[in-house]
C-alpha cells in the first residue's frame, strides 16, 4: 500500500497534478451507469431501512463470489473503515470495490443502494461527472466517476451494525447503521470546477446551494459581526480531513476540534432568529441530504436552543468578507456536535478558478461511534 501522511492528505492535494492509475469507464459509460438500473426489486421494503437493507444485499447479490470479498469487507475491518480521502485514486488506497470495474448492473445497484439513504443525490452525481469533467478537460486518467469505489461493512440488517462507505476524489460518504440508527458521518465533498459546468449535454453545480447557504450567514451580518467572526491566520484547507485515513483509530484520539479559546466566531444565539435561521439553513444544506430517518434527529440535536448557545460561525480570508472566489477563504459552524467547514483553494486541473472541499462531521458520533 502507498503510504501517505494522514495529516498532509488535503495539502498534498493543493500541490499535485493528477496520477497515472487508469479509470476502466469514461464519462459517457459513467452517465450510461448513472441512468440504468439493476433489476433490484425493493419495492416490499416498508422503511426507509428496510429499504437500505434490501439494496445493500441486492447490491452484493449482483456480484461475483471474487467481487464480494472485495466490497464486504468485515465491520472489524476498522483501518479500512477510515480509508476515505481527498486526494485521486493512485494516490492513496480505497477500501470497497472501484465503479469502474463492475457491470453495469452492479454500478447501477451501488448507485440504488446510495440513493436509499439520501434524499438528494445531485452532490452524489455531480461530483463523479465533475471527476468526468476534469478527465475530459487536462486532468488525464487519474480522474474519472469510474474511479469511485463502494464497500458494504459488516451483514446488512435493521437491527445489527453495518455500515456503507461510497467515495473517491472529492466524496467520502461513511453511513454507519447502530442498531437500526444511521449516522452519516465523516461525509467529504468536494468539487472542481465550482462553476456550473456541461458534461455530455447535462449541466451540473454540486454544493452550490451548500456554499450559497454559508455565505448567506455572514452576508446577513453586521460589519461588527463579520468582524468579530472572522479567524486570525490563513487557512488553506478544511482543519479535520481525513486526518484518521487507513488508522481504524477513534475520531477522539485523530480528530482534533478547537477547543475553549481556540473555539472563536459569533455565537449563533447571539445572532436574530432570522439570522440563526439561516445558520439552520446551513446545517440543513448538508444533514438533510441524507434520508430523514437518518438526518431528522441530527438536525433537531444540532439547531435547538441549547445547542446554539454553544455554536460559534466563523471564516477568515483575505477580503472584507467570504468571497468563495477568493482562494484561501474559509467558513465553518462549530457547534457542541456539528462540525461543518468550506474551503476554497485555487484549481488543480482548471486553472484560475478555486474550487470547495467541505467536510461535515458529528464530534460524538462519527462512524457511528464505533471505533
Amino acid at each position: 500500500m502507498k503510504t501517505v501522511s494522514a495529516m498532509m492528505l488535503f495539502a498534498v492535494a493543493a500541490c499535485s497534478g493528477t496520477d497515472t492509475s487508469t479509470s476502466t469507464s469514461t464519462a459517457d459509460a459513467a452517465s450510461g451507469s448513472d441512468a440504468a438500473s439493476s433489476g433490484v426489486d425493493c419495492t416490499s421494503a416498508t422503511t426507509a431501512l428496510d429499504k437500505a437493507v434490501c439494496q445493500a444485499n441486492g447490491f452484493l447479490a449482483t456480484l461475483s463470489s471474487t467481487e464480494r470479498t472485495t466490497a464486504n469487507p468485515a465491520l472489524t475491518d476498522t483501518a479500512s473503515r477510515t480509508r476515505w480521502s481527498n486526494l485521486p485514486t493512485g494516490m492513496v488506497t480505497r477500501a470497497g470495490i472501484k465503479m469502474g470495474s463492475l457491470s453495469s448492473t452492479s454500478q447501477a445497484a451501488a448507485l440504488e443502494l446510495m440513493a436509499a439513504v439520501l434524499t438528494d443525490t445531485t452532490d452524489l452525481t455531480g461530483v463523479r461527472a465533475a471527476d468526468d469533467y476534469l478527465a475530459a478537460n487536462g486532468g488525464g486518467g487519474g480522474y474519472g466517476a469510474g474511479l469511485y469505489y463502494v464497500a458494504v461493512f459488516g451483514t446488512p440488517s435493521t437491527t445489527a451494525n453495518w455500515a456503507i462507505m461510497f467515495g473517491g476524489h472529492h466524496m467520502a460518504y461513511n453511513i454507519t447503521f447502530v442498531g437500526g440508527v444511521g449516522y452519516p458521518t465523516p461525509n467529504h465533498l468536494g468539487v472542481e470546477p465550482k462553476a456550473a459546468f456541461t458534461l455530455n449535454g447535462v449541466t451540473y453545480e454540486p454544493l452550490t446551494d451548500e456554499g450559497n447557504a454559508m455565505v448567506a450567514i455572514f452576508q446577513s451580518m453586521s460589519s461588527t459581526d463579520v468582524s468579530s467572526s472572522h479567524l486570525s491566520g490563513t487557512f488553506s484547507d478544511v482543519v479535520v480531513g481525513p486526518v484518521e485515513y487507513a488508522t481504524g483509530s477513534s475520531t477522539a484520539s485523530k480528530a482534533k476540534f478547537p477547543t475553549g479559546t481556540n473555539r472563536t466566531g459569533v455565537l449563533v444565539s447571539s445572532l436574530s432568529s432570522t439570522q440563526q435561521a439561516l445558520v439552520t439553513a446551513a446545517i440543513e444544506a448538508w444533514v438533510s441530504d441524507f434520508d430523514a430517518t437518518i438526518s431528522s434527529s441530527l438536525v433537531t440535536d444540532y439547531t435547538s436552543a441549547t445547542a446554539y448557545q454553544d455554536t460559534y460561525v466563523a471564516w477568515a480570508g483575505s477580503s472584507s468578507s467570504p468571497d468563495v472566489d477568493v482562494s484561501g477563504t474559509y467558513m465553518r459552524i462549530d457547534g457542541p456536535r456539528v462540525w461543518i467547514e468550506v474551503a476554497c483553494q485555487g484549481g488543480i486541473v482548471i486553472q484560475g478558478k478555486t474550487h470547495y472541499h467541505t467536510i461535515y462531521r458529528d464530534k460524538m458520533y462519527d462512524y457511528g461511534n464505533t471505533l
